[in-house]
């Protein structure tokens, strides 16, 4: 869960954020597309196609930024697909 995001230079209101991760097997944690955020803010936010610089919080109090592509989005719901490392990301296995 995300309490926090940043795209780019702006902090979004967040109604409902979530980071998911897949770790495959025999690899040290994700691939540069294997993570994605679903991001709900609290007002409409027009954003721009292409990548997105993202800064994350989650509600652990960790971390994590990572560079994505904007897959989907209507001004409300918003989906990024990793394009890069997902830095902060501490496999909690």
């Amino acid at each position: 869960m995300v309490e926090r995001l940043q795209v780019g230079n702006d902090d979004l209101g967040v109604a409902y954020a979530d980071v998911f991760v897949v770790v495959r097997e025999g690899e040290p944690g994700p691939g540069p597309n294997d993570w994605e955020v679903t991001l709900r803010t609290c007002d409409p936010h027009r954003l721009e196609p292409g990548e997105h610089d993202l800064q994350l919080e989650a509600a652990d109090g960790s971390h994590l930024s990572g560079r994505a592509l904007l897959r989907y989005s209507d001004g409300s719901r918003h989906l990024f697909r990793g394009d890069g490392h997902l830095t902060g990301y501490d496999d909690p296995a």
